[in-house]
């Protein structure tokens, strides 16, 4: 009878982990919060650059939610692997410290890419084809930001270095290099400026992330030369209804100095070919519509453009990308605000599909 007891019991706390107390539905905020809950997110890779695949990540949330009433601290594994020889594995650490006044991002990759190189601007015999790219790399990346006293603005820095073999299967005619294997380094450092009054990090309703970001490299850093970056970023949620929450975004990215092809920006939009739409300049819009149809179910519909430029004297000849697309959400752990589900995207030049935890502009 005891043991027909303490069983019953068991199951019973087992199940409050994955119930919520408000309405009874599958949620896992009590399962992330009780210091002993990992997420596992499974995902198929559909990016078109490097082709069907599949991915995967384990992440620990550090942080009782009861206790914190914040973000929590999250430390996690990634792997992923593609159909083209393409694999990629690592380990990062998020920290939200001191009552969030720190905030605090550690990674480290091991990355064997194989993507489509479409060039950096315009490139003869590039302009529709693509010559494969192999990156052979390392990628080191820390970023901390403090709170301004008790508002919601931001300063910080970021430094990331990646080593790289790189190695082309046919020559290319670009002034940057003259054989077709070469090795290179990244060692950028940057200051930032962010602004985030999201109402939480996962999946937000309301509120805006602003962040500009000046980025220097230079020889005697570790880098290939000397050049500049200026980049902003602009996300806002603005609810409509109780129901229907609309996003914007906007990302621009400006160049300076002599900076290698495979330091430039590159335009990141759903369901766009990564690597195809590069150069010394680039500039990313995007709209989303998030409807909450029953219960914890919501449906989108998004669009977005995206530009990579040589200069604002030459933006007639710019490459442009645009996509339309529509996912579905559940909202999976309501505590921490957060959906996971599934977008499709089709582009100028391709479809593709993905699994999400959050949102699309994780930041």
């Amino acid at each position: 009878m005891v043991l027909s007891g303490c069983y019953a019991q068991d199951l019973n706390s087992k199940t409050k982990l994955f119930r919520d107390s408000l309405d009874g539905a599958f949620d896992i905020s009590n399962w992330l919060g009780s210091k002993k809950g990992f997420l596992l997110v499974p995902s198929i890779i559909t990016e078109p650059a490097v082709g069907y695949g599949v991915a995967g990540a384990a992440v620990y949330f550090h942080s009782s939610y009861s206790e914190k009433k914040g973000p929590p601290s999250m430390t996690g594994v990634i792997g992923a692997g593609t159909e083209n020889g393409t694999w990629a594995t690592g380990a990062f650490h998020i920290g939200y410290w001191n009552h969030d006044r720190i905030r605090y991002m550690g990674a480290i990759a091991r990355t064997y890419a194989n993507v489509g190189f479409y060039g950096s601007g315009f490139v003869p015999g590039l302009e529709n084809q693509s010559v494969n790219l192999n990156l052979d790399a390392w990628i080191v990346a820390q970023q901390i930001k403090f709170r301004v006293a008790k508002t919601d603005l931001f300063l910080g820095g970021r430094y990331i270095y990646m080593k790289t073999d790189n190695t082309f299967d046919l020559p290319v005619e670009m002034p940057e290099f003259d054989s077709i294997q070469f090795s290179a380094n990244l060692s950028e450092a940057t200051v930032v400026v962010n602004f985030d009054s999201r109402d939480n990090i996962f999946t937000p309703t309301k509120g805006f992330f602003l962040e500009t970001s000046g980025t220097y490299s230079d020889t005697w850093m570790g880098g290939e030369d000397l050049y500049g970056r200026l980049a902003v970023s602009l996300i806002g949620y603005f609810p409509a209804t109780s129901k229907l929450i609309l996003g914007l975004r906007h990302e621009s990215s400006y160049t300076f100095g002599n900076v290698p092809f495979w330091a430039r920006p590159i335009v990141v939009l759903r369901g766009a070919p990564k690597m195809k739409y590069q150069n010394k300049n680039t500039t990313v819009m995007e709209a989303e519509l998030n409807w909450n149809v029953y219960k914890r179910w919501y449906l989108l519909g998004f669009t977005g453009i995206g530009n990579a430029f040589e200069s604002f004297n030459e933006f007639d000849k710019s490459k442009s990308v645009s996509s339309v697309g529509t996912g579905f959400r559940y909202k999976i752990a309501r505590k921490f605000g957060a959906q996971m589900g599934m977008d499709f995207a089709k582009s100028t030049d391709d479809f593709a599909f993905y699994i999400i935890f959050g949102c699309s502009w994780l930041r």
